[in-house]
């Protein structure tokens, strides 16, 4: 609570928060009932908004606890619930219609489209992502009606928000689920001795800029204060409200005062990145920032204080760069040392006289034994200046929210009448009293009024009373007392009943959309039951795969299958209007596909003309990411027209990743496959995807065994091979490495090796500017194949992407999964072990 009131105390017009259930910052202090409901009735009398965070993944086994949950925050009546899953979505939407919505971050929206998207499908406001910079924002928020939030200050993940996999398939703790166990801020080290935080992203900055994001029309920016100190949140909170209201008094100390309460580094980018663009040749490309990433600390720094100039007996003698006090706390960046070091400002003397303070360019001692060498650097991290300019104060008396009645009282000679309407109850209850006319006093709609509104313990309030008063009829007070206390009580039991009947009929529905999308699953022709895909981002794979064995192929649109259909540039795609030939047949593919020359070049096939008489089995993977602007192919325009290309020439069969890829497709006439970014852990998931018009859907490779065997559907497929992606990142890797970019048509990095502190190994790949990272080992469940079966599921997926794989490693999956064998040097992920 503390950090709320500095949130609110210090000029927030919302404040969003979790529950200890189904929030991003599940290891957070988050907020009981009880204080969600003190903070939202206090917020109220401030006009300060409230935003409930539901922005996890929730298994099936789940959904019964999130159904009460929303029924008692729907008592609550916050401002609205930010989302991630779309099994959420659709239990709010069918059951819960009342509630304003939000997209977290963990959507991904990240293109214009994406946002339209949200906007068609009821969201009222869409939180970016992270990795966008001011153009593409200033795109989005001109050219939408919807809501646009955008981060403006703290900690960035390495990876796009939702598509991180490495804590949960490295540890089983789910970034997805609010248990990320931070593997980005570890140490990794290459082959080449090269080391370091590799992907510790510096805190995001941006207050000397806010200006741009207002004139941008952005409607709200986000301050990350969760899992932060009371003073981070105040100081934070009021420098940035200082900023937005043209009232900041000097950037410099506001800077330092926002270091010396919780900074990392600080970076610009993503939202204002330098140089960003570059043009060669007439054609324009990206540069990446190459200081995004502190490969030297992964934590808090603070403000830059000074520098140790001699340790004598007790005493470490500095040169300050700023104002230190008496207690102070700083940390000192010790080259000796592998680990900076706290030094606690118990004293300090200038020219051997006392003082309480030193300023910039003073020289001084500081009591204390420890030692360092000069030079060594000091950084304030905690100022009892800065402290002493803080007033947090929870107020000891809150009061929680009430659930608002309007009263109709009718008063008659005969007996007193009382309806009582709240939400989803009405209650009637009549109390016959012989009643008289007052001689010196009757009873009025004020006394009425005041007898009513004194509920007490109760969790209601009386918003409006109508009453109707027949003749001027006399009634004790103590009569009407006893009135009010029966009817609240017996009010309070029908609306709890009818809490549990709404909770009774809502998980009863559950149970009916889940037997809806989990139909028995057939047993088909192939051989041992089961139905196979395959999942490629290079063709001359097929030359070494069973064909005849394989049920869908999807084919990735990635630049190495782009330049096999013949299209290296948006405006190169001639070759994708050939002719088709008639007669063909999987065999022929087999023959015509490109192979690999010994320059690792493809050899140009009309590789267009073999893959049409497939269209039943062929489907186009479209990429997760699909920006406005970005390098060669990957943006969302030039997908789109390739997408179009492929279907004036037949293909109906598309794979989808991102919610925004909906936006591509002007026609019904299409079977969209959900690939498992657009997750589905729980059946309702499922049922958001088939009402979004998906065909089927992909459950997700971080899933444990426990749960998916609530989805296995003959809609589903289930991955049991894959070098799963656990970091999607805009951030290069090898850029930061080095300190610099050369530009995508200059660069030749193509992937490193990495290893962590436990020996743990990893490989990070350039894929067009954007970093991927696997693992050095695969995920495999094939041998698992025969209690997959048993359980009821027949659709399985290969994915052979990513990693280069030779003929002799593809021969070897395919025996595996004749044989049932377990793959070796591969990793089961959270399969067996559950997934947190």
């Amino acid at each position: 609570m503390e950090c709320f009131f500095a949130a609110l105390e210090n000029g927030a017009d919302a404040i969003y928060f979790g529950l200890p259930d189904f929030s991003a910052r599940a290891a957070a202090e988050n907020f009981t009932l009880e204080d969600a409901s003190k903070a939202i009735a206090h917020a109220r009398k401030r006009a300060v908004k409230i935003y409930i965070a539901f922005n996890t993944l929730m298994k099936t086994q789940e959904l019964e606890k999130i159904v009460d949950l929303l029924i008692a925050v729907e008592e609550l009546q916050p401002d609205t619930l930010i989302l991630q899953d779309l099994g959420l979505l659709f239990l709010l939407q069918s059951r819960f219609p009342q509630f304003s919505l939000h997209a977290s971050t963990q959507m991904t929206i990240h293109n214009l489209a994406g946002v339209k998207q949200l906007e068609r499908m009821g969201f009222q406001r869409v939180v970016l992502a992270r990795e966008l910079p001011m153009d593409e924002i200033t795109n989005i928020a001109r050219n939408t009606a919807m809501e646009t939030e955008v981060f403006v200050h703290g900690a960035l993940c390495y990876s796009y928000s939702g598509l991180c996999f490495f804590s949960s398939m490295t540890g089983g703790r789910s970034g997805n689920r609010g248990r990320c166990a931070q593997p980005c801020r570890m140490r990794y080290k290459t082959s080449s001795g090269d080391g370091g935080y590799l992907f510790s992203m510096k805190d995001l900055l941006t207050i000397s800029q806010i200006n741009k994001l207002i004139a941008a029309g952005v409607h709200a920016f986000k301050i990350e204060g969760r899992m932060k100190s009371p003073e981070y949140v105040a100081v934070v909170t009021h420098a940035y409200r200082q900023a937005i209201d043209g009232r900041l008094p000097g950037l410099d100390e506001t800077m330092h005062r926002i270091r010396t309460v919780f900074s990392r580094e600080t970076t610009h980018a993503y939202v204002f990145p330098e140089d960003s663009r570059k043009t060669k040749n007439g054609t324009q490309y990206q540069v990446k920032s190459t200081d995004t990433i502190n490969p030297s600390y992964p934590a808090n720094v603070g403000s830059y204080a000074g520098e140790v100039i001699d340790t004598r007996r007790g005493k470490v003698v500095i040169r300050a760069d700023n104002d230190i006090g008496v207690r102070d706390l700083l940390q000192v960046f010790d080259n000796s040392q592998a680990e900076p070091s706290l030094l606690h400002v118990k004293s300090l003397e200038i020219d051997g006289r006392r003082v309480f303070e030193i300023h910039a360019g003073d020289i001084a001692a500081i009591g204390s034994e420890q030692r360092f060498m000069p030079g060594a650097k000091l950084y304030l991290i905690s100022s009892q200046k800065v402290r002493e300019t803080l007033s947090l104060k929870v107020p000891k008396k809150l009061i929680p929210t009430r659930i608002p009645v309007n009263l109709e009282v009718k008063i008659r000679p005969h007996g007193v009448s009382i309806k009582g309407i709240t939400r989803h109850v009405t209650l009637t209850k009549d109390y016959p009293v012989k009643l008289e006319q007052g001689i010196h006093w009757a009873i009025g709609e004020e006394h009425i009024r005041d007898a009513f509104s004194r509920l007490g313990a109760t969790p209601f309030e009386l918003r409006d009373i109508h009453t109707d008063v027949s003749e001027k009829l006399f009634i004790p007070f103590s009569t009407l007392n006893e009135i009010r206390r029966d009817f609240f009580q017996n009010l309070s039991v029908a609306y709890q009943k009818e809490k549990e009947g709404m909770s009774h009929g809502i998980k009863n529905w559950i149970k009916e959309v889940t037997l809806e999308y989990r139909n028995p699953c057939k047993r088909f022709s192939g051989e041992d039951g089961i139905r196979l895909s395959l999942k490629i981002d290079k063709l001359q794979y097929l030359n070494h795969v069973p064909l005849e064995k394989i049920y869908k192929i999807y084919v990735v649109l990635s630049r190495e299958v782009l330049m096999a259909l013949g299209s290296t540039k948006k405006t190169d795609m001639s070759p994708l209007l050939s002719a088709s030939p008639k007669g063909s047949d999987k065999a022929v593919l087999k023959k015509l596909l490109p192979v690999e020359t010994a320059t690792g070049s493809t050899e140009a096939y009309d590789v267009i003309n073999t893959l049409l008489p497939l269209q039943d089995t062929i489907v186009f993977s479209l990429p997760v990411i699909m920006r406005d602007r970005g390098n060669g192919l990957e943006t969302f325009g030039d997908i789109k027209i390739i997408v179009q290309k492929l279907m004036a020439l037949g293909f109906r069969q598309f794979q989808l990743s991102n919610l925004g890829a909906l936006d591509i497709f002007e026609t019904k006439d299409v079977l969209w496959y959900a690939d498992y970014p657009l997750y589905c852990l729980n059946p309702l998931s499922a049922a958001q995807l088939r009402k979004l018009g998906f065909c089927r859907y992909t459950l997700s490779p971080e899933d444990d065994k426990e749960n998916l065997q609530t989805l296995y559907s003959a809609d589903a497929d289930l991955i049991i091979y894959q070098d799963t992606p656990l970091f999607i990142s805009e951030t290069c890797v090898w850029a930061n490495m080095k300190r610099r970019c050369p530009g995508i048509s200059e660069c030749g990095f193509r992937q490193v090796t990495v290893e962590n502190e436990h020996g743990d190994r990893f490989v990070a790949i350039n894929d067009r500017c954007k970093t991927v990272v696997i693992g050095e080992r695969p995920f495999s469940i094939i041998h698992r194949i025969p209690k997959l079966l048993e359980a009821g599921q027949r659709d399985f997926r290969i994915d052979l992407c990513w990693r280069d794989y030779t003929p002799e490693m593809i021969e070897d999956i395919f025996s595996g999964i004749q044989n049932r064998t377990t793959m070796k040097y591969a990793t089961m992920g959270n399969y067996e072990r559950g997934l947190i």
